[in-house]
């Protein structure tokens, strides 16, 4: 019974163009919206986390982070905006942050999260100010922001109702994230 409605929903989908099968002959695999996934991050943030580097410390505070994917590349492209306070600097110093992650599954959790998030750039709104902070201090901001965000789940799959039991793979493909099944 349960092979018939499986074998029905992914004729079903294979049809309506969001089931394809695996280029590396894994299973059928089907695409995760990239609205889905910044839906669920965004329930995450905005976040606050400690960062310190030497006798420097304060706080950074992230935003809604955006994930979007990368035409041809293997990664996700991550952008978030964030705020560093301490007490020097009580009013802030803001600025921009772009990522490249790829993806990892907990099967206890059935959580998708981002993988090694590493640092493409990172930007100071009020220059004036950030050049106070020395290469490694806003090193380690942004080593607390990709921390940060690695930490929290960009996607379930028991939540969207797909049959976890049958997950074979989950890539990064030309800037889409596919989980790939099989039975």
């Amino acid at each position: 019974m349960l092979k018939k409605i499986v074998s029905t929903i992914l004729f079903m989908g294979i049809f309506s163009g969001c089931v394809s099968i695996d280029p590396q002959g894994r299973g059928y695999s089907v695409a995760i919206p990239m609205s889905m996934i910044n839906t669920t991050l965004a329930e995450k943030f905005p976040a606050s986390e400690k960062v310190s580097y030497g006798l420097v410390s304060g706080t950074v505070n992230i935003e809604k982070p955006n994930v979007l994917g990368k035409s041809g590349k293997d990664k996700l492209g991550v952008g978030t905006s964030f705020k560093f306070t301490n007490m020097f600097v009580p009013k802030g110093i803001s600025g921009t942050i772009d990522l490249a992650s790829g993806l990892r599954y907990d099967a206890n959790t059935k959580n998708l999260y981002l993988a090694n998030p590493m640092v493409n750039e990172i930007k100071f709104q009020n220059f004036s100010l950030a050049k106070y902070l020395t290469a490694d201090m806003r090193n380690a901001i942004g080593l607390v922001i990709a921390k940060s965000i690695a930490k929290k789940p960009v996607y379930n799959i028991q939540k969207a109702g797909i049959g976890s039991n049958f997950v074979k793979a989950i890539d990064v493909r030309n800037g889409q994230v596919f989980l790939t099944f099989g039975l």
